[in-house]
């Protein structure tokens, strides 16, 4: 007997551990990786297989009966041995469950649409609850479909006129299911749609003398013509089996009704062939003979050395903004790929994709697929099969891209890896650059983390030798870094000048827009008010799930922008009933509009997450801006990074450190890293940049670094206050957040897990908690959150504390390892 180890794909907590199936004989050929359709639970679900080996039947021991395998969803194993590999690592490090990791690589999380219908079980007319007139009518419903979806039996029901047998529907089919007169049955199917097309193909050499056959068939020699100078324009070995497409005759005015007629003359077979979508397949242009400097060649050299000999190095490739790391990512990238080896370019936002496409593709044309959650599942699906047939092998994409189930990889890269957008907000809470880190080393191949402003943990590793740092110290062609001021906004209100824009910013826009120049300017706040207050009682709107305030949009709708639930502006203060309701702060809406006001000739656009909806919506923005459609690109931070617009010459920050007033020790490190970056985007053409940032706080070191971009005299000073207080890169931290209905029940079993923790650890400098405390948002759909952080120098030690406490299974506890967020 074959018994396979099946991950179930269900994303919870209490199924963490893999089943044993039976492989039945017309399945013989499953090994490790494959997607299968296994029973469980009384239903048809979709698992993975891990393991499969031949066991003795005598040696299985119990009373229960072990079931068989259903059915697969694909034609050939899903996942590699590496990969499944990398997802018990990823498991044992994150606490999760192996099933839970692997369902990362697979687009939409899950590649099944399970569907449930009914079946008749035959000789039950003498069945009890037959002789009820109900049920029989549900039951013959049944058996005359042979197999049917509950939605089909209501249908057939209010087709005969039983409206009231239809309305109790769901009540007589779960009696029928347990006088087992009727059964569940369950069918399923890809969710991944595959496309096709038709293409017909020459069944033998049309010559001129041909054509002559078909002098009374005008639209029928037509088409032959075509193929005859579609045959005389290719360098093929075998003429006579040319093969066109429906669109390329169709183009030429050849109709469907032709095609067929040629189809059936026994000139043109027609088949069907898959077709791979793919949104980026636009050309692009060719890229031009780039001379690499000194910096970039040295770069080039040191990551060769290590893709020639396929071993696991980690380069910190750390450059000025606009110094060429998308030059070297590219030359490396060459290297991998003349070794026959695959290439993954992660971006972390998806609004920089299309730029990183189309410089790649100005080099390697068709042997590219992108990744990313914004393209329909069928589309990545098409994508991963492009990877695995031999048809691509440069994968690029946001953070999901790191899991498309390729083999032999060479090389990864992470532009900007020091973003946020790397880390899941949701479980399982990894992060790719950690994941990155994992995957390289077991395939063998160098890791690229490239950035302006790193990381503090990637930097220091650089520093201490764990990593190579390559530098790109200069921009390209030695332009200069832009020119940076600071408007103090506090001097600002004492001359009376309320406004969001400050007077020195309000006159570099006048003058960059006069000169016939762009700006970029940055606000990292969505909406139009950031909040909606009742001046009477002081009460702020509030998010009625999470408790957060909510954000006034220009609509007249409130949005809550952590649950993305939307709400109706009241009239009347919910607290006291007073009419007097104001919108206080400012959102990217209100810029917007005040822009309009003050510079009224500029052309604005807005780009944040509510215009960026739909596959291409930062694409779009980017392109009609780099086009010259508009003056100026107001938006949220995700403006600030990666843009490479020659006509951008100047930019504006503002509230570039609200970000400082938050409760968490990185604050100061996000405030450097925004203003530096944004700042980045101005002065890349001919003219030199210049920046305005304005600020609240200038006298801050995040602010003054910023202003300098001195990334150096930053890191030094916010390094001695992270080792003072043992924050990473010193150490490690662990997030936990209890939560529970009832306050006291939450707050209680955070306080035991504290306890427990002491216990095991005691007072040590190298093992401490914090907590617990409410958490940033301490009611969420009802529930208390209580939150505690473990810090500590053996992240393995705690990780086998929580294990052994049985934290990693409680569906009370979300565990966050390496949080980007504190509080």
């Amino acid at each position: 007997m074959r018994l396979a180890d099946v991950y179930i794909n269900i994303p919870i907590k209490s199924i963490s551990q893999a089943y044993s199936y039976i492989v039945p004989d017309n399945l013989c050929f499953l090994t490790e990786g494959w997607r299968v359709i296994v029973p469980f639970g009384g239903r048809a679900i979709e698992g993975f297989i891990v393991s499969v080996k031949n066991v003795d039947e005598s040696s299985i021991k119990g009373d229960f009966k072990l079931k068989e395998i259903k059915g697969t969803l694909d034609e050939e194993a899903w996942f590699t041995h590496e990969v499944i590999e990398a997802a018990r690592w990823m498991a044992d490090f994150y606490l999760c469950s192996v099933g839970e990791m692997m369902r990362l690589f697979i687009p939409g999380k899950s590649g099944a649409h399970i569907q449930l219908a009914y079946k008749a079980v035959p000789n039950m007319e003498n069945n009890v609850l037959l002789q009820v007139q109900a049920y029989r009518a549900v039951y013959d419903a049944v058996k005359i479909s042979g197999v049917v979806k509950k939605k089909e039996i209501k249908d057939q029901l209010l087709a005969d006129g039983n409206e009231d047998i239809a309305e109790s529907l769901d009540n007589i089919l779960e009696k029928l299911l347990q006088y087992r007169a009727i059964k569940r049955v369950y069918n399923a199917d890809s969710k991944a749609k595959a496309a096709f097309e038709n293409v017909y193909v020459t069944s033998k050499l049309i010559t001129e003398e041909l054509l002559s056959d078909f002098s009374r068939k005008p639209a029928q020699k037509k088409a032959l013509q075509i193929i005859i100078n579609q045959q005389n324009t290719l360098d093929q070995q075998c003429p006579e089996k040319t093969t066109f497409t429906g669109e390329a005759f169709k183009v030429h005015g050849v109709s469907a009704a032709t095609l067929r007629a040629l189809v059936e003359a026994g000139i043109l077979c027609r088949e069907r062939r898959r077709v791979f979508r793919d949104s980026y397949d636009a050309p692009s242009l060719k890229h031009k003979n780039i001379e690499l400097t000194i910096e970039q060649n040295k770069a080039v050299h040191a990551l060769g050395e290590a893709i020639n000999d396929k071993t696991y190095k980690e380069f910190l490739l750390y450059g000025v903004t606009g110094s060429g790391k998308t030059q070297v990512y590219i030359e490396a990238a060459k290297q991998v790929r003349n070794l026959g080896r695959r290439v993954v370019v992660l971006v972390p936002e998806i609004a920089l994709t299309g730029q990183v496409v189309q410089a790649f593709k100005s080099y390697f044309e068709e042997d590219i697929i992108v990744i990313h959650s914004r393209l329909s599942i069928s589309e990545r699906n098409d994508a991963i099969l492009r990877v695995r047939r031999g048809e691509a092998g440069i994968i690029i994409g946001a953070r999901s891209a790191l899991f498309t189930p390729a083999d032999d990889i060479g090389l990864i890269i992470m532009d900007e890896e020091q973003d946020n957008s790397y880390k899941q907000d949701e479980s399982p809470r990894y992060h790719a650059r950690v994941v990155a880190e994992k995957l390289a080393e077991i395939y063998g191949a160098p890791l690229l983390l490239g950035s302006a402003t790193p990381s503090l943990e990637t930097y220091h590793k650089a520093r201490i030798g764990k990593c190579t740092m390559l530098s790109l110290p200069n921009r390209i062609g030695n332009k200069p870094l832009p020119q940076v001021a600071c408007v103090d906004m506090r001097q600002e209100l004492k001359k009376g000048r309320r406004n969001i824009i400050s007077h020195p910013l309000r006159l570099l826009i006048e003058d960059t827009i006069a000169k016939g120049e762009q700006m970029i300017i940055m606000l990292n706040r969505r909406g139009f008010a950031t909040f909606v207050m009742c001046r009477s009682c002081g009460e702020v709107i509030k998010c009625p799930q999470c408790t957060m305030p909510l954000v006034y949009h220009k609509d007249k709708r409130l949005m809550c922008h952590h649950c993305d639930i939307t709400v109706p502006v009241p009239d009347v203060c919910p607290k006291c009933e007073s009419r007097y309701i104001k919108y206080f702060g400012s959102g990217t809406e209100k810029l917007e509009q005040e822009l309009r006001t003050l510079v009224p000739k500029a052309r604005v656009i807005r780009m944040d997450r509510d215009t960026t909806t739909g596959k291409f919506g930062h694409t779009n923005i980017i392109e009609r801006f780099r086009n010259k459609e508009f003056d100026i690109l107001l938006g949220t931070q995700m403006v600030a990074k990666g843009h490479d617009i020659p006509n951008v010459t100047a930019v504006g920050i503002i509230s570039a450190d609200s970000a400082l007033n938050m409760p968490d020790f990185r604050a100061a490190e996000r405030v450097f890293m925004l203003i530096t970056q944004t700042a980045g985007r101005a002065g890349r053409g001919v003219i030199p940049g210049k920046v305005i940032v304005q600020s609240y706080s200038p006298e801050h070191n995040a602010v003054q670094s910023g202003i300098k971009q001195d990334y150096q005299g930053f890191y030094e000073e916010e390094m001695k206050l992270r080792e003072s207080l043992f924050y990473p890169p010193f150490c490690r931290i662990v997030k936990l957040i209890v939560h529970n209905e009832k306050p006291e029940k939450a707050r209680q079993q955070a306080q035991n897990i504290k306890d427990n923790f002491l216990n095991n650890f005691g007072y040590t400098k190298h093992h401490q908690i914090i907590g617990p405390a409410p958490a940033m948002i301490p009611t969420f759909k009802g529930v208390h959150r209580f939150s505690m952080l473990i810090k500590t120098d053996d992240l393995k030690a705690v990780n086998q504390f929580l294990r052994d406490q049985g934290v990693h299974r409680d569906m009370n506890v979300m565990i966050d390892i390496d949080p980007i967020t504190t509080s």
